[in-house]
């Protein structure tokens, strides 16, 4: 199949490249910045040779219909993802209006299947635990899950008049080759060179990049209908995530215990370093995520599509491994990963 990639410098997108590629798909992007494609995608594996590329933006809608002419299937993964009060306007201008184009178009030209990447926060708050497929919409005022729910709204309208669309729902995706730097990265980053937070109530769901995108390749079967993908991954307290890197990594890492509340001033803090260019990597909406998530029922997912996730230990293992090897972390903070 000639399949369309839009995201493709992205952290889920050039991995799914990658995937559909050793599947077989012929690939092609839609990108804002070719060059990218080298920096990014080419060093995930990607076989820059064989892709079409097309340059434009996803709100864009004639650089859309181009792109997507003449393709089978399309993978929208090209989103403004982040909870910085400060890119809410970017969230806003770009997300909806990219989703319309992307499935609208895919929808008109009658491409099957029409993979959306979605995301757990288009489901938050989370009224069910485990959250499962038929979880409703969420709606949260926040900038960026509220704009994922509009996203979600209008894949599942689609759904709803007989279009095949895939959704699926990445947790927090983590794993080797984050080149784009995605939202994980910088926490991790952390994790292994600052006091470890720990606290009551803080959970955090880790999913492999390389799971999502076996499953955005596994989703390529025309004719099979509507389809959802919870993949939250691994559901993790704050104390079973550091004695994970601990273990992965051979250390004893420091921690600091820390109540709600001051965690709520710290997302504060953090949210007002933003508007100086500051990045202390916490935010107010982080925070609500953090103690505000649950498990996602991952079973319909893995039978579905015949992915099995990987263990939490394996995907953290990998990542900070390609920390290491890429200079962002030394090999004394890397500690025993191979």
């Amino acid at each position: 199949m000639r399949v369309l990639v839009t995201g493709a410098t992205g952290f889920v997108g050039s991995h799914a490249a990658k995937a559909l590629q050793d599947a077989g798909h012929s690939v092609r992007v839609l990108v804002r910045t070719p060059a990218k494609l080298q920096a990014v995608s080419a060093r995930v594996g990607v076989d820059l040779d064989s892709v079409e590329t097309f340059h434009g933006d996803i709100t864009d809608a004639e650089a859309v219909a181009a792109a997507i002419d003449g393709c089978d299937a399309v993978v929208h993964a090209a989103a403004v993802v982040g909870t910085d009060p400060s890119s809410a306007a970017q969230i806003e201008d770009s997300n909806f209006a990219g989703a319309l184009n992307v499935l609208g178009t895919a929808a008109d030209a009658g491409c099957d299947p029409i993979v959306h990447v979605s995301s757990a926060a288009a489901l938050f708050p989370f009224t069910t635990d485990p959250v499962t497929p038929d979880h409703p919409v969420g709606g949260s005022r926040m900038p960026y899950a509220r704009s994922k729910a509009e996203c979600e709204q209008l894949a599942r309208r689609y759904q709803s008049q007989g279009h095949g669309v895939v959704i699926i729902y990445p947790g927090g995706v983590v794993g080797p080759g984050d080149y784009n730097e995605s939202t994980q990265f910088e926490p991790l980053k952390l994790w292994l060179t600052k006091p470890f937070l720990l606290s009551s109530g803080y959970t955090i769901n880790h999913i492999d990049v390389r799971d999502v995108a076996a499953v955005i390749a596994a989703s390529m079967r025309p004719g099979r209908g509507p389809k959802r993908y919870v993949m939250f991954g691994h559901h993790l307290t704050s104390q079973q995530l550091l004695s994970l890197l601990c273990e992965v990594t051979g250390r004893d890492l420091k921690s600091v215990s820390m109540p709600r509340a001051m965690v709520a001033v710290l997302g504060r803090v953090g949210d007002l370093a933003r508007r100086f260019g500051r990045d202390l990597v916490i935010t107010s909406e982080g925070v609500e995520y953090m103690y505000n998530t649950c498990a996602g029922d991952n079973s319909f997912t893995e039978q579905d599509t015949g992915v099995t996730l990987r263990p939490a230990a394996d995907s953290l293992a990998d990542a900070i491994a390609w920390m290491r090897d890429e200079g962002h972390v030394t090999a004394e903070q890397a500690g025993a990963v191979p």
